[in-house]
């Protein structure tokens, strides 16, 4: 409480909640504290007297500390990759296994532009496929283990639901954090087929640099996938 707000708490003394002798008069003609206009006017000065700094300070502090989970509650996670010269990302959820470059296993009678063959990913054959040629991006192949600037081609494996896929690309850089109010919408001047499966952009800055990486949406993705090894 303010130092310069005081109030008479009578009724804590010589009232109902108080032991003080002699009692309070006006409790013949009000029955109870409640009912009194003192208790009422006091009632009335606390709730309009001006908050202190300290109060303001704790409920600011819970504020912020709700804020953050809310936040927390509302982030998503994309695992961000480059694929020839362009930077993708996918829900951290779909992937099963990032592994170094494996040799891919040509299927008999069955080959073309988006399915490359099979995998063997821990002793299990897994569906290769290109997102280079899906998405229309050149230089998206990659072809073994070549190492630029110590950066190592990799081979992601990702899975929803029955449907598993591998592909390879040609960098890894992790995992980004984001917000939906991050989300921005993919440019109009998008060149590429990549630009019909991206459900947004995200900017990243890191170490000095800016890179725009475009969300790749699952739920067109993988059908796209599953007609193209058809």
């Amino acid at each position: 409480m303010d130092n310069d707000f005081n109030i008479n708490d009578c009724w804590n003394k010589i009232g109902v909640w108080g032991r003080e002798v002699p009692r309070c008069p006006e409790l013949e003609g009000v029955v109870h504290c409640i009912n009194c206009n003192v208790y009422a006017d006091a009632g009335r000065r606390l709730l309009d007297r001006n908050a202190p700094a300290e109060y303001i300070g704790e409920r600011t502090e819970e504020v912020a500390k709700e804020a953050k989970k809310t936040q927390e509650r509302n982030t998503s996670s994309v695992v961000v990759f480059r694929v020839g010269d362009e930077w993708l990302g996918l829900p951290t959820n779909l992937f099963q296994e990032v592994v170094e470059f494996r040799k891919i296993h040509s299927i008999p009678h069955r080959r073309g532009k988006i399915l490359r063959g099979l995998v063997n990913i821990r002793g299990e054959l897994q569906l290769c496929v290109s997102l280079g040629q899906l998405l229309g991006i050149q230089r998206g192949e990659v072809h073994g283990n070549n190492v630029v600037n110590g950066v190592y081609e990799r081979m992601m494996l990702i899975a929803k639901g029955d449907a598993r896929y591998v592909f390879p690309v040609g960098e890894v850089r992790g995992i980004l954090r984001y917000t939906h109010l991050e989300l921005l919408s993919q440019p109009a001047t998008a060149a590429h087929d990549a630009k019909n499966y991206l459900c947004g952009m995200l900017h990243w800055k890191e170490k000095g640099q800016e890179r725009h990486i475009g969300c790749l949406d699952e739920n067109l993705l993988f059908p796209s996938l599953e007609r193209g090894i058809a």
